[in-house]
C-alpha cells in the first residue's frame, strides 16, 4: 500500500501512517506547499477546498429565460395558466468551492429545488391572437471566493440565483 500525504501536515500524516503499520518511511513522501498548490475538479477547473464566500451582496431580481408554461389563443378568449413546477437554483459556472460553502455564504440551500405555482390569465382582444408566457423569477446574490490557504480572493463576481416566483409576458398580434 502506498502512503498518501496531505498538503498540510504531510510529515505528520506520513509518520502516522508509518507508525500504524500501513506504510514504510520509504513510501512516505511529503508534499511541498507552494503558493500555487490547489486541486482541480472533474471539469479541470480550480477547486479551493478551504474556500469561503466574501463580499456577498444582493443583486435584485431577474426573470428566467426558459419558459415554464405557455398559453395562446384567438381574440375574445381568456388565456389561462395554472401549474406547479419545480425550479432549481442557478449558479455561475465553475465556482471553486463546495455547495455547502456556497449555501452558507448566500443563506439558502443551493442544491434544493423549489416548487413554484404558476397561475395567471389574460383576456385576448377581439381580432387578435395572444400569447401568455410564464418564466421563473429569481432573486440573486453576487460574491467573491476567498481561499483561506492562500489568503487572497481567487474568484470574483460569481452569482447564485434562487427561484422566488413567476414573471409573465403577454404579446398580441
Amino acid at each position: 500500500m502506498k502512503c498518501r500525504t496531505a498538503q498540510f501536515g504531510a510529515i505528520a500524516v506520513a509518520l502516522t501512517a508509518c507508525l500504524a503499520g500501513t506504510a514504510t518511511t520509504a513510501q512516505a513522501q511529503p508534499v511541498s506547499l507552494t503558493a500555487e498548490t490547489r486541486t482541480v475538479n472533474a471539469a479541470g477547473a480550480p477547486f479551493y477546498p478551504y474556500g469561503k464566500l466574501v463580499h456577498v451582496k444582493s443583486i435584485g431580481t431577474k426573470c428566467g429565460k426558459k419558459p415554464l408554461a405557455k398559453a395562446s389563443g384567438p381574440g375574445g378568449t381568456r388565456l389561462g395558466i395554472s401549474e406547479t413546477k419545480s425550479v432549481s437554483t442557478t449558479l455561475s459556472k465553475n465556482i471553486g468551492v463546495t455547495y455547502t460553502a456556497i449555501s452558507a455564504g448566500v443563506g439558502w440551500d443551493v442544491q434544493k429545488s423549489r416548487s413554484i405555482t404558476v397561475s395567471g390569465s389574460r383576456e385576448v382582444s377581439r381580432g387578435k391572437h395572444g400569447t401568455l408566457t410564464a418564466y421563473a423569477k429569481y432573486s440573486g446574490k453576487k460574491f467573491d471566493v476567498y481561499d483561506k490557504i492562500r489568503f487572497k480572493i481567487v474568484e470574483k463576481n460569481k452569482t447564485a440565483y434562487k427561484p422566488i416566483g413567476v414573471c409573465f409576458t403577454y404579446t398580441e398580434k
